[in-house]
């Protein structure tokens, strides 16, 4: 994926999600992964200790997950897939 498309699907996400915000009057957090990793460390300040997770990989496909409930905090999450990837994960509460 190039850099231009990279761009593209990060700025619709994050339109997509501040129309979410706006209408739904509900926090959310788009994480931004470009270094493929099986380890996302995701940093949020959402104050929610297990919000709506919902990853895509560089192309724009739904892709699964699981998240570590141990280190869970109100702003912190660690989300985990089989294989190292990039893309992005968007955060509701």
């Amino acid at each position: 994926m190039t850099d231009t498309t990279y761009q593209t699907l990060i700025a619709t996400i994050n339109h997509n999600a501040d129309l979410l915000e706006k209408h739904l009057t509900e926090g959310v957090f788009v994480h931004e992964q470009k270094e493929p990793s099986k380890t996302w460390a995701v940093t949020h300040h959402l104050g929610s200790l297990r919000p709506l997770i919902e990853c895509y990989d560089s192309n724009g496909n739904r892709i699964g997950h699981g998240v570590n409930r141990a280190t869970q905090t109100l702003s912190f999450c660690e989300i985990f897939f089989a294989v190292p990837i990039s893309g992005v994960a968007i955060l509701r509460f």
